[in-house]
């Protein structure tokens, strides 16, 4: 049982509302938001099984407009890619499982009213990797067949469909290899549906930054890392307001042993970049500056002898502190990380870089279900430029909260100096987690970002209230 009551006690509310549009008898099964900064306003969006409800906010969460249903599209269309504002209507970028066929639904508040449109791309053989969203337009990346060239399918809230092409023949992917000689070669030997689109801007888990193929923006400025080979980064940039786009190779350090075993990873946080190569015998992890390129900081450990650089014990655990244990040897944690996804995960408080290294797994009978396996709209929608998965703040709380890891954390100060003495200060999913932990998984709530301040949610079932908590 939810016991709001004890919830209010701790944590300043900021919304209450009931959830009051016809919902033919059908319980709800998702809670998903979407923020609109450009209008200062926000959706909430509950599903069934049938329909979604969606109702309107402005920022302070006073409601704009009377709330209104429309068809659940998930059976045909499982996938939210991404969502616009224009003009005091919103657009949602709908897709099927593999990307080929898009639905465009626009929802009208004025009129309480939406629009259907559907689209079937042209995609035939070429690999599809992610999509988000820019400027009122949906981006769709590929890469064409067996060559080093993207398609990208460009989508307006009319269901205008237009690519832009990006080539990048002039790289080596394999480094000599002939069997490697191109990007899609490359990308086959290792590749993973779990390609992610990293949000900075708020904490990350290492099941998000744990996938080789990783996707930044920053406006018109789109970054793709590929660390699908163990001892490079490639480093791909792409404007898509200028239709122009650039490469740099970073290379990862040397292993007095340099075993096929070794895996490795990176991260972009700010202008740097974090790498992590990791074998049963030895890490790495180095940072460089992304415009010289130029290493700024490097730490190495060896089995046998301990890690000197970390804040924390080396801490192996279940999501929600289940099967919690602290790992005594750096080889096991080095055998850990090496046999499974390596990840970092990197932000700031107070100039201080707050660094988390280690390997992460889903945990298949924990936590609420907030990977997509082709279930429901709430699965996969994006929060405006980021990830494929339910909104992406609370797709990265869940997966903070619900991922079995083996970590530590390290300090640095402004200068990538090791603090010796520091402290690990909580983070707001921290926060979150601490006032929610008698909140069963199985509550439909979200989280999302507004403003500065974060936004916790539940739904009681019983009544059919909402309630919303600041962070």
């Amino acid at each position: 049982m939810f016991f709001l009551s004890q919830l209010v006690i701790a944590q300043e509310p900021f919304l209450s509302f009931d959830h009051n549009v016809n919902t033919l008898g059908k319980k709800p099964t998702q809670l998903f938001s979407a923020v609109f900064p450009e209008n200062d306003t926000f959706l909430i969006f509950i599903e069934d099984s049938k329909q979604l409800s969606v109702y309107q906010f402005d920022e302070n969460g006073k409601e704009t407009a009377e709330g209104f249903s429309f068809p659940n599209f998930a059976k045909k269309y499982p996938n939210i890619g991404g969502y616009i504002q224009e003009n005091g209507t919103y657009t949602l970028f709908l897709s099927s499982t593999n990307k080929k066929k898009w639905a465009i639904v626009t929802l009208d508040f004025t009129y309480k009213s939406f629009n259907l449109q559907e689209a079937k791309l042209d995609i035939k053989g070429d690999r599809i990797l992610e999509s988000l969203t820019y400027n009122g337009k949906h981006y769709l990346f590929t890469v064409q067949r067996d060559t080093s060239t993207f398609e990208v399918y460009v989508m307006d809230s009319e269901g205008t469909i237009t690519t832009q092409t990006f080539s990048f023949e002039d790289v080596d992917f394999g480094g000599g290899r002939r069997t490697i000689p191109n990007l899609d070669r490359l990308l086959q030997g290792s590749f993973s549906r779990e390609v992610a689109i990293i949000d900075s801007e708020s904490p990350i888990a290492l099941e998000s930054s744990k996938s080789n193929v990783k996707f930044y923006q920053e406006e018109a400025l789109v970054t793709l890392t590929i660390d699908s080979s163990k001892n490079t980064t490639f480093y791909l940039q792409f404007d898509l307001e200028n239709n122009t786009s650039s490469t740099q190779t970073i290379s990862k350090a040397s292993f007095d042993k340099d075993i096929i075993s070794a895996r490795s990873n990176s991260f972009i946080f700010e202008d740097k970049l974090f790498t992590l190569k990791v074998s049963s015998d030895e890490m790495d992890f180095s940072i460089y500056n992304l415009d010289s390129m130029e290493n700024l900081a490097s730490f190495s450990a060896r089995k046998g002898t301990p890690i000197t650089f970390k804040n924390t014990p080396i801490i192996q655990e279940g999501g929600q502190l289940d099967s919690y244990r602290e790992l005594e040897k750096t080889s096991k944690f080095l055998r850990k990380v090496a046999t499974s996804n390596p990840a970092i995960t990197v932000f700031k408080e107070n100039d201080h870089y707050i660094i988390t290294l280690g390997a992460t797994q889903e945990i298949s009978n924990g936590g609420p279900g907030f990977f997509v396996v082709g279930g429901g709209l709430a699965g996969a929608l994006v929060s405006g430029v980021i990830t494929g998965i339910a909104n992406a703040t609370y797709y990265q709380y869940n997966a903070y909260t619900y991922t079995k890891s083996a970590r530590f954390q390290m300090v640095l100060d402004r200068d990538l100096q090791f603090v010796p003495d520091a402290e690990i200060p909580l983070n707001v999913f921290d926060e979150i987690g601490e006032f929610t932990q008698e909140t069963s998984p199985k509550v439909i709530q979200t989280v999302f970002k507004l403003k500065d301040s974060y936004i916790w949610g539940a739904l009681n079932a019983k009544t059919n209230t909402l309630n919303f908590f600041t962070f």
